[in-house]
């Protein structure tokens, strides 16, 4: 009898607390996603300056800054999009799954939510990437010998706000994809050892 109990699997990852918990997260991690991504767009959108400069007694527009001018800012926003979709629609998907729980558990469907999960991890990283080499020209400029990028920061600190709050809605929707694509792992493995 005491061999028995040694060699049983211990039951918290199969217990109803766990199950309540993953639902739980699953559809609040989709949702902080859809959120984060959407800040993300919206000051994206509007992070736009016109840098004006002294010209006798009156001042004149001499640029503008606007996200449109840098493609890493651009595809930072087309990725946030469609992170800001997926998560909406696979948030539906994960909410469907806990209200028909009752039924066999699909792991086709937790398959398919780990898969999509993965690919959305490594596309929001990759557009907080670009978007993070853009901004730090922008906040430092580059000086290399053939290479020089005056800094814009100084010049349109509201341009340079937005774009920060904007980078760190993302970079905290790649942490919560993290989060997912981790919870999605676990719930996969311990419905295939099921």
């Amino acid at each position: 009898m005491p061999m028995e109990t040694m060699t049983r699997e211990p039951n918290l990852f199969r217990s109803q607390w766990w199950n309540s918990f993953f639902k739980i997260a699953q559809v609040g991690l989709r949702i902080l996603v859809t959120g984060f991504a959407t800040t993300s767009i919206a000051t994206m959108l509007t992070s736009n300056q016109e840098i004006y400069m002294p010209y006798d007694e009156t001042y004149i527009a001499v640029a503008k800054a606007h996200y449109s001018y840098s493609s890493g800012l651009w595809y930072k926003l087309l990725v946030d999009a469609a992170l800001g979709v997926f998560s909406l629609l696979s948030s539906i998907l994960a909410y469907k799954m806990t209200k028909f729980s009752h039924t066999e558990p699909k792991t086709t469907l937790h398959f398919f939510l780990l898969l999509v999960d993965g690919v959305m991890t490594v596309l929001t990283i990759s557009g907080c990437a670009a978007a993070s080499a853009v901004g730090m020209v922008a906040l430092r400029g580059v000086e290399k010998p053939g290479i020089s990028w005056t800094p814009i920061c100084p010049l349109a600190r509201k341009f340079c706000g937005m774009i920060t709050l904007s980078i760190a809605s993302s970079y905290a929707s790649f942490t919560c994809m993290m989060a997912l694509t981790f919870l999605s792992a676990c719930k996969l493995m311990l419905l295939a050892t099921h």
